[in-house]
């Protein structure tokens, strides 16, 4: 297997690294003065807290998982979950699920674990996520391994290589889980779909037959379903709106960076993470494909399926469907008052765009598509 030195500037931090990053985040006034208001605890305690502890895995059970929770009770109204105990504790998956949110999708799913006395998974994050210093320092102590993103043509090839081998490495050396979203980007229109692309990525480091290499890495779909999305009418539909009318769109210098903050501490109304389990049974079926592209086709169509079948459906999605068709097929399903709450919810967060109709319909799609994607696979 390739050799771990090969991964130095795509790979997290060590525990032997630990303190030293640690005390160079101390630095950071903007990180600290954040993690002392969430903890409610000062500074100084803070810090002799941190240091106190000798692995990452620690770091991320008592300080990171306590982050989590205090972001739960602020901004969350119900959080749920379901699945962790079907997993084995002794064997490692490739976590794979839909992504809305930057930051928390993966820290979720690490909160869930931890929840459960489970190795929290390495998780991958994007390079153009990672503008400063202290943000990759903070995210590589965090188990993350990073995707390179924006690169010359040329280096695209080696760059995928090298990743798909780290993944299969983290797997399979360092008996590390790992998480890792279905597509590039988050899926800003609410329509979840795996791009085969990503299975391609993985299956690079097959030496024999590319189905049973993938069936090797025990890949795992997981459901996110958010009511809400903070980001929703501010971010989410302008980028949409000005790709509808075959505009580029450009983001804006610290973008990024307020879709991070806003998604943490935004209103996300109730969650539910849904782990589901191996697909390896049901893609065994497709071992007479011959064509590499139909068969990573048809195992990007299975983990969809997984996905769109545990997507846990709010309030949010049935009303945004019916308004959507003008029907009122989910009527039952509605909470109390529950249209007259998304509506004035919708139209708050979309602010000057609320008389747009555009808008309001791209606004409608973003919330429907879950229950479209449900529909399908009743």
């Amino acid at each position: 297997m390739q050799d771990i030195l090969n991964f130095e500037d795509i790979r997290p931090y060590n525990d032997d690294e630990y303190h030293k990053i640690v005390q160079e985040l101390f630095e950071v006034q903007p990180l600290m003065d954040t993690i002392c208001d969430y903890l409610e605890l000062p500074l100084d305690e803070i810090k002799t807290l941190m240091l106190s502890y000798k692995t990452i895995q620690e770091f991320q059970s008592k300080i990171v998982c306590a982050f989590i929770n205090k972001i739960i009770k602020r901004s969350v109204g119900t959080f749920s979950y379901d699945g962790v105990l079907r997993l084995d504790k002794n064997e490692t998956y490739l976590l794979l699920s839909n992504h809305r949110d930057i930051v928390l999708d993966s820290a979720l799913i690490n909160y869930c674990l931890n929840d459960r006395e489970y190795n929290t998974s390495e998780i991958a994050i994007g390079s153009n996520l990672l503008s400063q210093d202290w943000i990759r320092k903070l995210v590589r102590i965090n188990k993350s391994f990073i995707v390179k993103r924006n690169i010359p043509k040329q280096e695209m090839l080696s760059a995928s290589q090298n990743l798909s081998a780290y993944i299969y490495y983290t797997l399979k050396e360092k008996k590390q889980s790992i998480w890792i979203a279905q597509r590039e980007g988050r899926a800003k229109d609410g329509f979840d779909k795996t791009n085969p692309g990503i299975l391609k990525m993985f299956g690079m480091a097959a030496n024999g037959k590319l189905l049973d290499y993938l069936i090797s890495l025990n890949i795992t779909p997981v459901s996110l379903s958010y009511e809400l999305d903070p980001c929703d009418g501010g971010f989410k539909v302008p980028e949409l709106l000005q790709k509808l009318k075959g505009e580029e769109y450009v983001k804006a210098k610290g973008e990024d960076e307020k879709n991070m903050i806003l998604g943490i501490q935004g209103n996300k109304g109730n969650i539910h993470i849904q782990f589901g389990t191996p697909i390896n049974e049901e893609i065994k079926q497709f071992a007479a494909i011959k064509n590499r592209n139909e068969l990573l086709k048809n195992i990007a169509e299975v983990i969809d399926r997984e996905v769109y079948r545990n997507y846990h459906l709010w309030n949010s999605n049935y009303v945004a469907y019916d308004l959507l068709h003008a029907s009122d097929k989910y009527e039952p399903k509605y909470d109390e008052n529950g249209k007259e709450k998304f509506q004035d919810y919708m139209f708050k967060q979309l602010g000057d765009l609320s008389k747009d109709k555009k808008a309001e319909n791209i606004f409608l799609q973003m919330y429907a598509n879950p229950v479209i994607n449900a529909e399908g696979v009743k």
